[in-house]
């Protein structure tokens, strides 16, 4: 199925009218069982996403979301599999967690650690959202509004070494959630021009003097989006910080030994991600 990406998601439909029915929640719950090939998995998320596009009003682990399983890994996984994704790297950050924190999502996507953070902490967390990519920016700020969390500031611009605009790459609708600003990261079937902002300028502007907690997946451009923040302050330097390393071989500068020359060290690891802490 081939998904216009370039039309806006539905915001205006009050949540719970579209809840899933049993036969879509059947579909898409074998669709993406990880205990098949994933060749398999492939072909079936194909003819599932035909009929069973969404979007569907969904709660999982205390949050909701609309979600649209045919263009969007997280929602697949949500609707399908009844909980939010990466399990593992939330059971990593979830010890961090505590009132009044401040917590930066860099590559927001449709929110999954924005709301995972502010449920955990009873909505008590000050969230700072990027989300570049305008469909999903859309999802974003939808789900954060329906889940009642005044605190969480979504802002549509991709993060980078100063302000401008840049060219976002993404696969054309199967994983909207999967846009870089490296090509190399995805099959670029479609580029959107995005806005660019520098991540210190953009903090202080919103008077964020401390970061408790900044999580960073941005599809190879981690670099390029965090690297310049250690020009800045130190009193700004995140406490603890979620990297996803998947894409490290499309880095210009190694983030990780980065870090480590700034104080940190490794505290935690999952497949994709790593999690560093001050010491």
């Amino acid at each position: 199925m081939t998904v216009d990406i370039s039309k806006l998601p539905d915001t205006k439909t009050p949540y719970g009218a579209q809840q899933p029915g049993m036969a879509a929640r059947l579909a898409w719950q074998v669709a993406t069982n990880r205990y098949l090939p994933r060749e398999i998995r492939r072909r079936l998320r194909k003819a599932v996403a035909a009929r069973f596009a969404g979007p569907f009003d969904v709660e999982a682990d205390g949050v909701r979301l609309r979600v649209y399983p045919a263009e969007n890994h997280c929602d697949r996984t949500v609707l399908g599999r009844g909980h939010l994704p990466e399990a593992p790297e939330r059971a990593l950050i979830a010890p961090l967690l505590k009132p009044g924190m401040v917590f930066v999502d860099i590559g927001a996507n449709v929110g999954v650690y924005s709301l995972f953070v502010s449920e955990r902490t009873q909505g008590s967390a000050r969230v700072i959202a990027f989300e570049p990519h305008p469909r999903s920016f859309s999802k974003l700020w939808f789900n954060c509004t329906i889940n009642g969390f005044g605190k969480i500031n979504c802002i549509n611009a991709a993060v980078g070494g100063q302000r401008g605009e840049a060219s976002l790459f993404s696969d054309g609708g199967g994983n909207v959630g999967g846009a870089s600003l490296r090509g190399g990261a995805v099959v670029p079937n479609r580029s959107d021009t995005v806005s660019l902002v520098g991540l210190a300028e953009t903090l202080a502007a919103l008077d964020i003097a401390v970061i408790d907690l900044l999580k960073i997946d941005v599809e190879g451009y981690e670099d390029e989006a965090l690297l310049p923040l250690f020009e800045a302050d130190a009193a700004l330097w995140p406490r603890h910080i979620l990297l996803e390393t998947v894409h490290a071989k499309l880095w210009g500068r190694d983030v990780g030994a980065a870090l480590r020359a700034n104080g940190y060290r490794v505290s935690g690891e999952t497949v994709e991600n790593s999690l560093f802490s001050r010491m």
